[in-house]
């Protein structure tokens, strides 16, 4: 082989220098792309996250509208311990007279708790207290709570009326013994991470027409 023609395969060959910055590039372009996939994945999971928790606060939303709304004042009880209405509200907990869900099959009034539990965890329970009702006797049957919500900072209930006849309805931190239901109900929930969900604010029928805060 001739001079010229080893000149002429050197030139249509790679020398070790190319090779070795083809191959940096490469490296470099499949980093890049790893990263971008990883971060494609971790954006992904955050909008699943966030919609697989908008789905479980609707449901819990929708219980709870729908229990407040139907919320009753208890029927006559020999019960000293009973509160006029019934209606134990506190700044994180909530208790007060349903009629409960047709699937739990009690029959009768109910006596509904929600309540937030748990030190590093919480979480958001329902249970549920059957009320002796009728003349005929019955053993009340108290539900194991169930929790419906989780991975929550804090619960906070607050409750619109009037204690005192003198003076106009305003927003409540407890609605304890007292004749009436509150004329509405709110409900705030703070997530684990430090965000806020909507406010929840429902009026019970048998509150009587609500007058809405100023």
């Amino acid at each position: 082989m001739t001079t010229g023609t080893l000149h002429r395969a050197s030139e249509a060959g790679f020398t070790l220098v190319e090779l070795l910055v083809a191959i940096t590039l490469v490296g470099l372009m499949t980093v890049v792309m790893f990263g971008g996939l990883r971060f494609g994945t971790r954006a992904a999971d955050a909008v699943s996250g966030r919609t697989d928790r908008a789905a479980q606060l609707g449901i819990v939303y929708d219980f709870m509208q729908n229990e407040l709304t139907d919320a009753r004042l208890p029927p006559a009880s020999n019960d000293p311990t009973a509160t006029p209405s019934d209606f134990d509200g506190e700044p994180d907990s909530l208790s007060f007279v349903t009629v409960p869900p047709a699937y739990l099959a009690l029959g009768g009034f109910d006596m509904l708790r929600v309540a937030l539990e748990g030190e590093q965890s919480r979480r958001l329970t329902v249970s549920w207290r059957q009320l002796p009702h009728g003349s005929i006797p019955v053993t009340p049957v108290t539900l194991q709570p169930s929790i419906i919500l989780e991975k929550i900072r804090a619960v906070e209930f607050g409750y619109f009326g009037t204690t005192d006849q003198n003076r106009p309805p305003e927003w409540q931190d407890r609605w304890n013994n007292q004749n009436s239901l509150p004329l509405l109900v709110r409900m705030r929930i703070a997530w684990a991470d430090g965000s806020h969900a909507p406010d929840l604010i429902v009026a019970p029928r048998m509150a009587g027409p609500p007058q809405l805060p100023q």
